[in-house]
């Protein structure tokens, strides 16, 4: 099944400790789009955006019409262009369209910078699943096959919010409840997957940088290869834990081997 790729990433609002989907874009609408797709394997460096644009490359990403979003910006650090993460009780994010095989550009690198740890988070129950940071990959995957179960909380997904869910959803995260590279499913399903890439207070303040094998990880967290990767993101969220933070995000790149 062909995921509306301009809205794939949205109803992981649900499945990041909101009750309900977030809002969308009508599925002709994302259709349309998916068709003025960029380069596979492109993302648009935010070293290289000076405003961010809402219906940019990099769009707007709203989960919930009752939440505060996260504030994202572009600014200036050290001299290089990242995107600014001001989240206050609040959760929101970017997203990016992307047709890919993931065993063509296995490799995911990015770095991020927080600037502090939310001390009451925790990615294993439901109401303290925040993260300051979070970089996330939306898959695609034939949605039959999957358990009875499963199939039914797709079916009530797509009935609140009126598109269809991402077959599989992977999300790296700065988590201090959880051990480094300890992998946590979402409280609502085993399709949503987060691999925790830091944790702790160690390196608050500092840029941290990371290389994945985004295929090795998925196999990892799913047991068995990836689809197409359809959509990545970046969310900032506090809307549980009540607190504040602010992250920085810089350059994310889908890369080769050898690259």
């Amino acid at each position: 099944m062909k995921t509306a790729v301009l809205a794939v990433l949205t109803l992981v609002a649900a499945l990041a400790g909101c009750a309900t989907p977030g809002l969308g874009e009508p599925q002709a609408a994302a259709s349309a789009a998916s068709r003025e797709a960029p380069p596979p394997g492109v993302l648009a460096p935010f070293s290289g955006i000076d405003r961010l644009d809402p219906k940019g490359p990099w769009s707007t990403w709203i989960f919930h019409p009752t939440k505060k979003p996260t504030r994202f910006s572009s600014v200036k650090v050290d001299g290089v262009r990242v995107v600014e993460a001001q989240s206050e009780q609040s959760i929101s994010g970017l997203r990016h369209r992307v047709d890919v095989d993931p065993g063509e550009r296995p490799i995911l690198e990015w770095r991020w910078r927080v600037d502090r740890v939310l001390e009451t988070a925790n990615m294993r129950e439901r109401h303290g699943d925040d993260s300051p940071v979070r970089v996330v990959l939306a898959f695609e995957g034939d949605v039959s096959s999957l358990p009875i179960k499963e199939q039914m909380f797709f079916e009530r997904v797509k009935l609140l919010g009126g598109q269809d869910m991402p077959y599989a959803t992977l999300m790296y995260v700065w988590c201090n409840a959880s051990e480094a590279e300890a992998v946590t499913p979402n409280a609502h399903t085993s399709r949503v997957q987060k691999i925790v890439v830091e944790s702790g207070a160690q390196g608050v303040g500092q840029w941290r940088s990371y290389r994945r094998d985004i295929v090795a990880d998925y196999e990892r967290a799913f047991g068995r290869k990836p689809g197409r990767l359809v959509a990545v993101g970046v969310m900032s969220d506090t809307d549980n834990t009540k607190l504040s933070a602010r992250g920085w995000y810089g350059d994310i790149r889908l890369l080769t081997r050898a690259e």
